[in-house]
C-alpha cells in the first residue's frame, strides 16, 4: 500500500513541477521502458521498506534494475525530469505504473491463496 502513496506523491510532484528547459535529453528513455523502470524501482523501494533493509542493499537492488535495463541512474533522472515537464502525459504514465503495481499485487494475492 505504501507504493500507492509514493506514486501518488510522485504524481502530485510532477503536476506541480515546472521547468524552463524542455529540450529532449540525448538518451531519453522510451516511455514504455520508463514506465517499466518506475514500476520496478517502486517495487525495490517498497521491498526495502517492508523488510527494513539497509539502504546499501536497496541501493544495490536499484543498481541491478538499472543494469537490467542497460541504463544509468543519470539517464533515468534526465528522462524523468524531461517527462515531468508535461504533467498531463506524466500523470497518465504514473497511472499506468500504478495499475501495473495493482495487478502485481492481485497476482501475488491470488497465487498465495492458491497454495493455502
Amino acid at each position: 500500500m505504501k507504493w500507492i502513496s509514493t506514486l501518488t506523491f510522485l504524481l502530485l510532484l510532477s503536476l506541480l513541477s515546472c521547468s524552463e528547459n524542455s529540450s529532449k535529453p540525448d538518451k531519453l528513455i522510451e516511455e514504455d521502458k520508463y514506465i517499466d523502470l518506475m514500476v520496478e524501482l517502486q517495487l525495490v523501494r517498497s521491498y526495502g521498506e517492508n523488510n527494513s533493509l539497509d539502504s546499501l542493499i536497496v541501493d544495490s537492488l536499484t543498481d541491478e534494475v538499472f543494469q537490467k535495463y542497460e541504463i544509468t541512474d543519470s539517464v533515468f533522472v534526465q528522462s524523468h525530469n524531461y517527462y515531468q515537464q508535461f504533467p498531463k502525459k506524466q500523470q497518465k504514465r504514473i497511472e499506468k505504473a500504478i495499475e501495473r503495481l495493482k495487478m502485481d499485487q492481485v497476482a501475488d494475492t491470488t497465487s498465495q491463496d492458491y497454495f493455502k
